[in-house]
Formats: C-alpha cells, sequence, structure tokens
C-alpha cells in the first residue's frame, strides 16, 4: 500500500479515537499537558513561542495560550493562507482579538509577523505521532512545509493524548520531525 493511502487510514483511525474521548477527559487531558508546556525548560531559553489555538478533540491550548501570555512570552499563532497554501506567524497580545481563519480555526488577523528564526518553541497538532519524533497530520501540508523553514535551534513539541502514539508512523522525504512529545503522562522524548 503506498504512504499517501496508509496516512488516510490512519488519520481516520486516529480522528475516530479521538472522537470517542470523552470532552471531560479531553478537558483533564488537555490541563494536564498544558500544565506540563508550561514547566518545560526549552521555554526558559526563549522568548517567542509559536503555538495553536486547538479546534475539536485537539489538546485544549487555552490554558496554554493564557499562560504564556501572563508569563510575557511573546505569543505566536498559525495563520493559514490557503490560496497559496501556505502559513505565517502573527503576534498576539489578545487572545479576543482572534477571528476564525480559512478552516474555523482562531487566527490573529492582525499585530505583526513573527519570523521563524525568532521562535525558540513551536507547539504543535497532530493527529498521531510516534516515538522517532514522526507526526501524522490532517494532511495539507501547512506545518511540515512552514517548519521546513525554520532554524534548527527552534524546539518543536507535538502535544498529544497518550491515545495518539503510534508504533510507527509512515513518512514521506517532505515529513518534519518534532523533537519532543508531551502527553498527559509528560514528556515522552
Amino acid at each position: 500500500m503506498e504512504i499517501a493511502q496508509q496516512k488516510k487510514e490512519l488519520r481516520a483511525i486516529y480522528q475516530r479515537k479521538l472522537e470517542q474521548l470523552p470532552f471531560s477527559e479531553v478537558k483533564r487531558r488537555s490541563e494536564l499537558i498544558c500544565t506540563y508546556a508550561l514547566a518545560l525548560p526549552a521555554l526558559r531559553r526563549t522568548t517567542t513561542v509559536a503555538a495553536y489555538a486547538s479546534i475539536n478533540h485537539e489538546v485544549m491550548t487555552d490554558q496554554l495560550l493564557a499562560g504564556l501570555l501572563a508569563e510575557d512570552f511573546r505569543l505566536a499563532l498559525p495563520v493559514v493562507k490557503k490560496k497559496n497554501r501556505t502559513m505565517e506567524f502573527r503576534l498576539v497580545e489578545n487572545l479576543k482579538d482572534l477571528t476564525p481563519g480559512p478552516f474555523g480555526i482562531l487566527e490573529p488577523q492582525k499585530g505583526p509577523l513573527c519570523p521563524p528564526d525568532e521562535i525558540g518553541v513551536f507547539f504543535i497538532p497532530g493527529l498521531a505521532f510516534d516515538r522517532q519524533g514522526n507526526r501524522l497530520g490532517r494532511g495539507a501540508g501547512y506545518y511540515d512545509r512552514y517548519l521546513a523553514t525554520v532554524n534548527q535551534p527552534a524546539v518543536r513539541v507535538g502535544l498529544a493524548f497518550q491515545l495518539q502514539i503510534a508504533e510507527a508512523l509512515p513518512v514521506t522525504a517532505t515529513d518534519v520531525k518534532i523533537d519532543s512529545l508531551l502527553t498527559e503522562e509528560g514528556l515522552i522524548f
């Protein structure tokens, strides 16, 4: 079976797993993950952090975003350019300023652009991750294309629930690995 088909099937499997997780558990586990994220040593070595506004059954990042702003980090969130299938990050000062983007995900529509080389830590969503640092996204490639432009010193941290950890994920040359994975059980690697 070709890799694209394997990925498509795995996306469906992990999406179903996530949808079966009760909202109360999503909330409880997300709070643990956000607490661990705010305590990551890598945050002490940077002033600018990129994260994401969560949707559906992803790890809920509200607490993380508010915590980063409260600790005076420069917070950057993605803005999707659907027409040319690219993504950029804008700095956010107030979470109330976010509005839904092309995929219904909250985005900063104003605020300065944040160059990739200014970001020290990226918190990254995904449908599944493996212990080798591979990530299965939603299939549009926005994060892989963006992260390919980022300098190596930036730390890429996947946020996921334990049930999203796969034994091994199929990968292609354009897939960008993460450096660390945080779940409700703490730092996995």
